[in-house]
Order: C-alpha cells, then sequence, then structure tokens
C-alpha cells in the first residue's frame, strides 16, 4: 500500500479511475473513505459528462448532474493514451497508485501497450480492476453493452413484472450499480491480498454477471423444477401498490394463510365504515389463490381504493401504522429529500459548485461506520482541473506542462 495507509482510515490509499458511463461508483466508495483517488478522462471528457439530466436544465459538459455526483471527492486530469506520451504519463502514475479502475472494452489497454503485465511490470503490487459488460474472456466479451442490455441478458429483466405482461426495466442504471458494488468488493479484497502478499492482479468484473447475483432461486427453481420463474405471477391486492389522493402507497395485509395480519385490516376498513368492507369477511380472503385470481384482485382493488384515494399517502401511513397494517408511502424524490429517518441520519448532503454559481444536493454514504468518516468530498473536477497539479507530483516541470497541453496530450483546466 501506499505510505500513510493504515487500518483506521484510507487516506493513503492511491486510486486511479479511468471508467465512464460504468464504473465510477466503485470509485466514488474509495474516494468517499479518504482514498486519494484520480478521475482520469480522454481530452474531450468523460462520456458521462454528456448524460442527463443537468444542472437547472443547462446542457454543458460541466452540468451533468450524473457526473457531478459519481465524481465527488475525486481530483480530475484529461489525458490521451493514444499518444505516446500520454501513455508514459498513465504508467508514471500507475507506478505509484494502488488499484486502477476502468471500463474500457477488453483488449483495448493490451493494443496500446498497456496491458496487466506492462502496468505490474512498474508495479507489482498494482490492483487493475476491470468492468465491462461481459467480461475480458468468453463468447461475448467483445459484445458492446449498456445497463439495459446488461439487465435483459443476466436475466434481471425477465424477472420484473407481473404475469404475463412484458418485462419491466429498473429504474436508471442498476445492472451498472450492481457491477460498480461488486468491483469494489473484489478490489477490496484484492488489494488486501496486495497488502500481505506484495503481489497485484487483475480482477475481471462482468456487469451480466453482477446481475446473476440479484436473481435469487430462478436459475434453481429451472434446475429442480423444470420451471421458469417469472416476475412475481399474478399479484394480490392485499399486496401490492394502490393509488392514493397524492401519489401511491404499498400495502402487505396478509401472507399465506397467516390472519395475523388480516385481522387488524378487517377492524381498520370497519371502523372506517367503508363501502363493503363486509366482503373482507368472507373465508375465501385467507385463500392466496383466491386473492391473486381476476375476482379476488379486482374486488380488493375497487372496495379498498374507494377509500385511499380519499386520502394522501402520510395520512394512510398513520392510520396503517395505528391499526398494526404494514403499510408505506411510495417515496418520491421530494419525499426521500424531506424524510425524517434520512434528515435524522445526516444522509443528504450540500456541496457548493463554484462553476455552477451554486449548490447541489446528494446522496451522502450507503453505510455509516463506528471508527470511520464517510465524506462526500469536494465538488466533481472540472475537466482538466488538476492535470496541471497532478502532472507537477509526478515530476513534470511547468515547461513540460505547457508542451504537453499544447501538443493535445493533456488538457489543462
Amino acid at each position: 500500500m501506499a505510505e500513510g495507509f493504515n487500518d483506521n482510515s484510507l487516506s493513503g490509499m492511491k486510486v486511479l479511475d479511468f471508467t465512464g458511463e460504468l464504473g465510477p461508483y466503485a470509485a466514488k466508495l474509495y474516494a468517499g473513505l479518504g482514498a486519494h483517488v484520480i478521475h482520469l478522462e480522454p481530452i474531450t471528457g468523460d462520456p458521462l459528462r454528456n448524460v442527463g439530466p443537468f444542472y437547472k436544465g443547462i446542457i454543458g459538459k460541466e452540468n451533468s448532474l450524473q457526473y457531478l455526483y459519481y465524481n465527488a471527492g475525486k481530483r480530475g486530469m484529461a489525458l490521451d493514451l493514444n499518444q505516446e506520451k500520454g501513455r508514459d504519463i498513465f504508467l508514471k502514475l500507475c507506478s505509484g497508485a494502488d488499484l486502477l479502475l476502468e471500463s474500457f472494452a477488453p483488449g483495448y489497454l493490451d493494443g496500446l501497450g498497456l496491458c496487466y503485465d506492462c502496468l505490474s511490470a512498474v508495479n507489482p503490487k498494482l490492483v487493475q480492476t476491470s468492468i465491462t459488460p461481459f467480461g475480458n474472456f468468453g463468447p461475448y466479451k467483445d459484445l458492446p453493452g449498456s445497463d439495459l442490455i446488461c439487465s435483459a441478458m443476466g436475466g434481471f429483466l425477465f424477472l420484473a413484472g407481473i404475469d404475463n405482461d412484458k418485462p419491466v426495466r429498473a429504474c436508471d442504471n442498476q445492472a451498472y450499480r450492481m457491477a460498480e458494488a461488486y468491483a469494489a468488493v473484489g478490489s477490496s479484497i484484492a488489494l488486501f491480498f496486495a497488502r500481505r502478499t506484495g503481489v497485484g492482479q487483475f480482477v475481471d468484473v462482468p456487469c451480466m454477471e453482477a446481475v446473476g447475483q440479484a436473481l435469487e432461486n430462478a436459475a434453481q427453481y429451472w434446475d429442480l423444477e423444470g420451471k421458469i420463474r417469472r416476475g412475481r405471477g399474478a399479484e394480490a391486492g392485499s399486496a401490492t401498490v394502490h393509488p392514493c389522493k397524492d401519489g401511491y402507497f404499498a400495502i402487505v395485509a396478509i401472507m399465506g394463510k397467516n390472519k395475523i395480519m388480516w385481522d387488524p385490516f378487517l377492524k381498520w376498513m370497519q371502523e372506517e365504515n367503508v363501502e363493503e368492507w363486509e366482503v373482507f369477511q368472507d373465508a375465501r380472503w385467507i385463500d392466496p389463490n383466491y386473492r391473486r385470481s381476476k375476482e379476488g384482485y379486482e374486488t380488493f382493488c375497487r372496495i379498498f381504493e374507494r377509500f385511499t384515494k380519499k386520502h394522501d399517502k402520510l395520512t394512510l401511513y398513520e392510520k396503517g401504522q395505528a391499526h398494526r397494517v404494514a403499510l408505506t408511502p411510495v417515496s418520491n424524490g421530494k419525499d426521500l429529500l424531506e424524510n425524517p429517518q434520512l434528515k435524522h441520519r445526516g444522509f443528504w448532503q450540500t456541496l457548493e459548485h463554484e462553476k455552477l454559481g451554486g449548490s447541489v444536493t446528494y446522496p451522502g454514504a450507503p453505510y455509516e461506520f463506528g471508527q470511520l468518516e464517510w465524506r462526500l468530498g469536494n465538488s466533481a473536477p472540472t475537466l482538466g482541473q488538476h492535470t496541471a497539479e497532478i502532472l507537477s507530483e509526478i515530476g513534470y516541470t511547468d515547461n513540460d506542462i505547457a508542451m504537453l497541453a499544447k501538443e493535445g496530450i493533456v488538457h489543462v483546466g
């Protein structure tokens, strides 16, 4: 490990992050715990800079909210690996790094003379983690991929949806986020090994396989039962999402044949004098097959939603809790920002952006430690913001840097 690394902090760890749309969250997890992370990008800029939404709707390379979030806490440098001097700079950076996270297509770095063996020759302890749609070997390795493709190929997409409806894509890039989380875990294991043995290694993280970790028993269901598990099957109105006055809420009023949950629901409906509430007294409701039938689903929704559409989700939540009915609001972005649990834990953090002339609120850490502090860090770097500073740290003079910029080897912001 780099000098200064210890068991209580990542402050001495040096991470190179040469990722784009796939991969930046893995590096962000290290940055949040104090690792020194340099976000490397091509002269033209990280492709993520072109992905919306944009700050106040203004399209621009410095305005992508995704780029701003995933790269907060990092320093930034822009260089051209297609030029020999750019590759020389990259090798110098790797010589002093603990971890390289990259999402280049398989074989791209090899073609530039920057294969893992080449990198480990200048730094035997270096861990290189490659995050790609299908990995660096196998029949699919050279195929292009996206979050949707990885979700579909990995089987996750097929499980989303109800009964015979078409598959439903999860919001945003959930397949990418899965791969990035596993990349951080795999990298940490390899770093621990390198610290103990002095030997680094190449870590291959295919997004498709990361998605496969989220399928629970889908493959085993076919292997053992000869059946293809499809989504959740037919849905029961007593255990699903319903509309209300200001959005939606989720309820689980009964599971299996357990009346412990159903009886409080009945009492609530009776106290509210919901029209036709007596229908729920029928013994058929204890049968899960009836609840999932077309008749059961439509009957439950018709009666229950007469009541729910008159109330907002907070009122329904409070009434449900008072009657010990498992019910919760379906939160939107506004709800999350105002959520008392998240506020109490300090989950939301705000950063000032000089370039934007304003502030942006971001999610904080996905965990909290007893002995470590997680920090959002500084705002995401502008294109080439720290190029000169980083080059100076690895031995380049001001004249060298000016010449490199003039030749288009680097971009100095």
